[in-house]
């Protein structure tokens, strides 16, 4: 079920505004409070946005929805874009404008105690993923391959997220869970403790997730999309500038989601520990300062490539990659003062 949330409706507003529907392709979680941030700090405003998310689940639901113009853009994972560029596949008329995890966000735990030590290990074993759609499967099988483990030696078990996957490794119906960097740190808060399995830095040290467009609304409106990305990428900033404010923005647009027990300050500081894991990977610090954010280099996709290659997905490397991205948008993406955004975030309550 899709479900719309509105960041900024700005009734009465002296503008007019655009309505930007922007796709979460899993339950809402504190992942979104840069979006909420920027909100709070007026930066959607400033652009004219009403920005809206709306939560669509699996690359077979967000494709259809995008092509069909029903939304205009989606928080997706990179690896079916370029198995839709192979031979016999659907080669949908999408690209990636704005690289949301320069460093990729997902993990493998087991729980402490496993006799599992690392990838190799996992022959016979079930490995628990959000969705059996779920896009970094693509990965997890390159990785899996890269370690010299068949995939059809392994058993994919969909856990979704939250407790219900907490448990699935707890209890032993699963192995391994296959979920993303805040997930596996909500599992370590919530009494378990986990172990990371080592991932090829060469899989791991590059994007995973972008925001991916029609070319129709590319063309049409990029000056939209390019709105949307500067006021992220301000968000975003600004929430690293200063995370507790960034949580408490993150419950004003989500009271739902704030805890209804325990102490304000503890469960902010558990907050606060989720986003500080999240942070490094939408804004790497050891990312060549050279390249700007939203900004994805060949290197990205090279690698992604030929990691899908070593995972039988990919057959035909050679897919232009104007294709797959364009930093087209980037310079605009990041036309502001960042060192006023960083000081308007530092001054947050």
């Amino acid at each position: 079920m899709a479900i719309a949330v509105a960041l900024c409706t700005c009734a009465g507003a002296a503008f007019a505004q655009d309505r930007f529907i922007f796709v979460w392709p899993s339950a809402i979680n504190s992942g979104v409070a840069p979006l909420s941030f920027a909100r709070q700090l007026g930066y959607f405003e400033a652009e004219k946005l009403d920005v809206q998310i709306q939560v669509l689940s699996g690359t077979a639901v967000i494709v259809p929805q995008l092509l069909a113009g029903k939304v205009d853009a989606a928080y997706a994972s990179l690896e079916p874009l370029v198995i839709s560029r192979q031979p016999g596949k659907p080669n949908f008329p999408l690209r990636f404008v704005y690289n949301l995890f320069p460093r990729s966000i997902w993990e493998f735990v087991v729980p402490e105690k496993s006799p599992i030590q690392k990838i190799s290990d996992l022959r016979g074993k079930t490995i628990g993923v959000f969705a059996l759609t779920s896009g970094n499967i693509f990965m997890t099988r390159a990785i899996l391959q890269d370690a010299g483990v068949p995939w059809n030696e392994v058993k994919l078990q969909a856990v979704g997220t939250g407790v219900a996957a907490f448990e699935a490794l707890r209890n032993g119906q699963i192995d391994v869970l296959n979920l993303f960097d805040t997930a596996h740190v909500r599992l370590e808060q919530s009494g378990t403790a986990i172990r990371r399995l080592e991932v090829p830095a060469k899989m791991q040290n590059l994007s995973s997730h972008g925001i991916e467009v029609t070319e129709a609304k590319l063309k049409q409106n990029p000056e939209l999309l390019e709105r949307f990305g500067r006021a992220l990428t301000k968000g975003s900033i600004a929430c690293s500038a200063n995370l507790p404010a960034c949580v408490r923005a993150y419950w004003q647009d989500y009271p739902a989601l704030k805890p209804a027990t325990g102490a304000e300050e503890e469960n902010l500081k558990r907050e606060v520990e989720v986003l500080r894991i999240r942070m490094p990977n939408l804004l790497p610090p050891g990312r060549d300062k050279t390249v700007p954010t939203g900004a994805f280099t060949e290197e990205d996709w090279k690698v992604l490539i030929e990691a899908l290659k070593a995972g039988g997905e990919v057959t035909d490397p050679n897919i232009p990659l104007s294709t797959l991205y364009t930093n087209a948008l980037v310079p605009g993406y990041n036309r502001f003062d960042r060192a006023k955004v960083e000081e308007e975030a530092r001054a947050k309550r």
